[in-house]
């Protein structure tokens, strides 16, 4: 059986201090180099869960809840940037969600 592992990608202090912790990581410092980084840690079948933390364009957004929504491994989590003020109110899927609920009431 293959060792399960979760991989964080995104900048540099975060993957520094995920791997503090144990957690392998990618560092990408711009989201050119995103996509392909991140379909490189998908391919692997050790890989169970994906930690992103990085500021992403509309684009990438949207493909990340794409694969969220058609794949249930790896499990992808959107981190958000724990070093700015007020972390809570800057949780883009959550936003999302509240959108959609919005519309609907």
């Amino acid at each position: 059986m293959v060792e399960e592992k979760i991989h964080v990608i995104g900048y540099e202090e975060i993957v520094s201090l995920f791997g503090l912790l144990g957690i392998e990581g990618t560092v990408v410092n711009h989201e050119d180099d995103f996509l392909r980084m991140f379909e490189d840690i998908i391919k692997k079948p050790s890989i169970v869960m994906v930690i992103v933390n990085m500021d992403l364009s509309d684009d990438l957004f949207e493909y990340l809840l794409d694969f969220k929504t058609n794949n249930k491994i790896p499990f992808i989590y959107l981190l958000p940037d724990i070093f700015q003020q007020d972390v809570t109110k800057h949780d883009k899927i959550f936003d999302l969600i509240y959108d959609l609920i919005q519309e609907l009431i």
